[in-house]
């Protein structure tokens, strides 16, 4: 992230010179004006692993780095560097016989060459267009117009997202009709609110590629409607869902006819069999939510109806009400709000399963208990949680409130202690997954800190996490970066070896996991202040 200096229109960008020959480090230093090109000289690094270490410690926006260079060269580290943070931007130096070289074997991030003997000039001027494409991206990420403009592009999923919410009953009643507005849906002040729902059927007749079944369903919905009452039809994973707001108390006659009129269409026409769930209408359109899952329940009878017309739960309520079908929906929506949902959307949620029980009978309820129970449990496995304290007696319970059950209230009082039970010790292992992971990354690096090819995308890939994930947690749980651990151990292990053992240097440095014993007496020296033969040999040299 670049420093704002000199006003808030001023705006510095970090670099670090890479380059294992000092006075050539000094001389760019020395002779480019930095800060009249925009930049802030932040670290100077004499190799790739001490690049790659300042890296971590102080995020910069530019490097500008040498090829050649001893235990790693500036290709492998500028490839490293590029898979941690993406974002930097990399100008490489390079002899004139290393050119196509760089060229062909660096393409991420690589933004300039510049050949060797570095002129001042033209490095200068590669440095104002590289800042020249910085002050670019920024000003693309805080131009208004584009960012409206992501918005617009962002406008229908969120839309959709908020409607499928308000079917949910997620939406707190103040921010309805706020959403609304915000998304131009122009249901408020309507009489009544009703949801019909169209779910496909199977068809081997139908020429119409499948992705455009819902398109052109929708399309029939929507010009059905139209003129008749105001609403807004969109999508979900199972349905073509359609919220209707009348200016009449009671539109069911009128919205199930409109409903058989679809269903007709798409069989004559497109040769797709379509069965339409009709929901009770409701005064206020907060209650859409109660009339998608009318719908939702209507749709089930049509094993008894037949498929291809559409179905009023109010004339299916005559008939008797059909056990329950918890689909996937059910299960995503429980275990969203285990998982991340309030204390209060839980006890509403678990209101309206204590509504569903009073619509049943005694075998219903017993099924539909013993449903919500399967949901519950496979959490508490998915969780690894059956051992913990008071879960194993609240699932044995499970068949004592179901042994006589008259109505849902014994169910609901279990369900919600065990929601509260599981949200919390849910929460807690989410705090801890930190922790845990930084715990298990030691361990792994306790036990293979020898091995050379101990990279943190290895120990990334062992640990089924992302480099920047995972360097960010291990900086903030640890304070220090994981090129600055490994070493640190590796040095530890080298000075108990030096103590304790005759062992040649060269052989230590290979025990602690250095392939090469010039970088590792490198490395030693830069901590110590003194190479490995002579800390050895230094009479009462202690540390």
């Amino acid at each position: 992230m670049a420093d704002s200096a000199h006003g808030p229109e001023r705006r510095l960008y970090k670099i670090m010179i890479v380059d294992d020959e000092a006075d050539v480090r000094e001389g760019i230093v020395s002779l480019i004006d930095w800060d009249g090109l925009g930049y802030l000289v932040t670290a100077e690094a004499e190799n790739g692993w001490d690049a790659l270490e300042k890296a971590e410690s102080q995020r910069v926006d530019v490097v500008l780095t040498d090829i050649r260079m001893p235990f790693l060269d500036g290709l492998e580290m500028s490839r490293q560097l590029t898979k941690l943070y993406p974002g930097v931007l990399i100008i490489i130096l390079s002899g004139y016989d290393e050119f196509e070289y760089a060229k062909a074997a660096i393409r991420l991030n690589v933004v300039e060459y510049v050949l060797k003997p570095v002129n001042v000039a033209e490095l200068s001027e590669v440095l104002a267009k590289v800042k020249q494409r910085l002050d670019d991206g920024i000003a693309q990420q805080q131009n208004i117009d584009f960012l409206q403009g992501l918005y617009q592009e962002s406008l229908p999923l969120t839309r959709e997202r908020f409607l499928t919410e308000l079917m949910w009953g997620m939406v707190p009643e103040g921010n309805i009709e706020h959403q609304l507005k915000r998304y131009g849906l122009h249901l408020d002040g309507a009489v009544g609110y009703a949801v019909a729902l169209f779910e496909v059927g199977r068809s081997k007749k139908s020429r119409v590629a499948k992705e455009l079944i819902p398109v052109l369903i929708r399309q029939i919905v929507e010009k059905e409607l139209d003129g008749r009452c105001r609403s807004t039809v969109f999508f979900s994973s199972l349905y073509i869902i359609a919220v209707t707001a009348w200016e009449t108390k009671d539109p069911a006659a009128l919205l199930v006819s409109l409903a058989n009129e679809v269903c007709e269409h798409c069989q004559q026409v497109l040769d797709i069999v379509v069965t339409a769930g009709i929901g009770r209408t409701y005064p206020t359109v907060r209650q859409t939510g109660d009339s998608f899952l009318d719908a939702r329940e209507a749709l089930e009878y049509k094993a008894v109806t037949g498929e291809g017309n559409a179905i009023y739960i109010h004339d299916m309520e005559r008939i008797g009400h059909p056990v329950p079908v918890l689909e996937d929906q059910d299960e995503e929506r429980l275990t969203h709000m285990v998982k991340f949902g309030s204390a209060e959307q839980r006890r509403l949620y678990i209101s309206e399963i204590a509504g569903r029980f009073a619509q049943l009978d005694e075998w219903g309820r017993q099924m539909y208990a013993y449903s919500l129970f399967g949901i519950l449990y496979r959490l508490v496995h998915r969780y690894d949680l059956s051992q913990a304290a008071g879960i194993r007696p609240m699932l044995v319970s499970f068949r004592s409130v179901t042994d006589d059950i008259k109505d849902g209230a014994p169910v609901c009082a279990w369900l919600s202690g065990l929601c509260e039970a599981l949200s919390e010790l849910i929460s807690s292992k989410r705090e801890s997954a930190p922790r845990n992971l930084v715990a298990e990354a030691k361990r792994f690096i306790g036990e293979h800190y020898a091995e050379f090819d101990l990279s943190v995308d290895r120990l990334c890939g062992h640990l089924y996490v992302s480099q920047s994930y995972f360097s960010t947690v291990f900086k903030r749980e640890t304070g220090t970066s994981y090129v600055q651990y490994l070493t640190e151990l590796r040095l530890n292990r080298a000075v108990e070896l030096l103590k304790t053992t005759d062992e040649k240097t060269y052989y230590i440095a290979r025990l602690v996991g250095y392939d090469e014993p010039n970088y590792f007496s490198y490395v030693f020296k830069k901590k110590y202040g003194v190479p490995p033969t002579k800390y050895r040999g230094a009479d009462g040299f202690r540390l």
